[in-house]
């Protein structure tokens, strides 16, 4: 099984701190030449005095990009020169996590805090403005893409606008964040969780826009996008129970075993797959974070027997629970 298994995506961490040894300027060019390599050109000027910090990660998805991103207070602005160096032009989005930035494009407003969701192009001058240090995740897709998969244009999507976390596109802003913090810990299950990324940024931009969904089958964009959000949604959150199987899955989604697995065709694996990534996930974090023995991290996960648990986390990581515990530098 595991010489099936794909490479997971490679992510990319990155974090920048003045100090004894890196001068604030120095820090600051050094932050601006990382923020133009995981974008585009940008200018990203500082807005207070002081110790500089920033920390980037970024993973790539097919061509949706997904990155968190943070630091002190700054400024980041788009002016025609920078548009006109860069080699492409892309719908992105950005979803507050802390702190709070104030988005300026074609004279109009947008306030970004937490749980919030405000989308921009790459081809207009803009600026933002973060006057206290911050978070962010950032989606970014080609604006090619979109038309070709999604049939439409930035036209289409309502640019500079605050969209909040009660929303229909809110609730897909929700899955960005957690794909997006789970790619920190796990990126082969964020890549998993991933190829439901590109449907559901149109899923979202066509909500936020007031557009209707396409007839089935038109603009590669899968309806089911939203069924298997919230189908996975509810496998996380009972993962852990041994008695969990994929008729429960079934039942508690109130959906036939059929449909369950039509929602995962677009996936590379099924639902009882899924699952079992879930608990060596739940797994992996036990082990780094507790000493806890290893009969009871099985248990706790959803495996009934621990035999049963030493054969799929080793199918799934390459190690043993007792190798990657000591990989991790937990326990004895």
């Amino acid at each position: 099984m595991a010489d099936d298994v794909e490479s997971p995506p490679v992510v990319r961490q990155i974090a920048v701190r003045s100090g004894p040894e890196l001068s604030r300027p120095q820090a600051f060019e050094r932050w601006e030449a990382q923020m133009i390599e995981t974008y585009f050109p940008l200018a990203v000027p500082p807005l207070s005095e002081g110790e500089f910090h920033g920390r980037i990660t970024h993973g790539r998805y097919g061509e949706i990009d997904v990155t968190q991103v943070g630091s002190s207070p700054q400024q980041v602005s788009l002016t025609d020169s920078l548009i006109a160096a860069a080699d492409d032009e892309y719908l992105l989005a950005s979803i507050g996590i802390k702190g709070r930035g104030l988005l300026h494009l074609d004279g109009a407003t947008a306030a970004l805090g937490p749980g919030d969701m405000v989308f921009f192009g790459s081809s207009r001058r803009l600026r933002w403005d973060f006057d206290s240090t911050w978070d962010k995740t950032v989606l970014q897709v080609p604006v090619g893409l979109l038309r070709e998969h999604g049939g439409i244009t930035l036209e289409d999507v309502p640019l500079c606008r605050t969209i909040t976390a009660d929303s229909v596109a809110g609730v897909v802003a929700r899955f960005f964040l957690d794909l997006a913090r789970l790619q920190r810990e796990n990126a082969e299950h964020a890549a998993l969780l991933a190829e439901s990324a590109l449907d559901l940024l149109v899923a979202a931009a066509r909500s936020a826009g007031g557009l209707p969904r396409p007839p089935a089958g038109e603009g590669g964009y899968s309806a089911e996008a939203f069924d298997r959000r919230q189908v996975l949604e509810y496998m996380r959150a009972r993962c852990t129970d041994p008695a969990f199987t994929v008729d429960r899955i079934a039942q508690g989604c109130m959906l036939s075993r059929r449909t369950l697995y039509r929602i995962f065709d677009g996936m590379a694996e099924g639902p009882a797959a899924v699952l079992w990534r879930m608990r060596v996930e739940h797994a992996r974090g036990l082990l780094a974070r507790s000493e806890l023995p290893v009969a009871v991290v099985a248990a706790g996960s959803g495996f009934r027997a621990e035999s049963h648990f030493f054969r799929v986390f080793r199918e799934l990581t390459g190690l043993t629970p007792g190798e990657y515990r000591a990989s991790c530098g937990t326990g004895a």
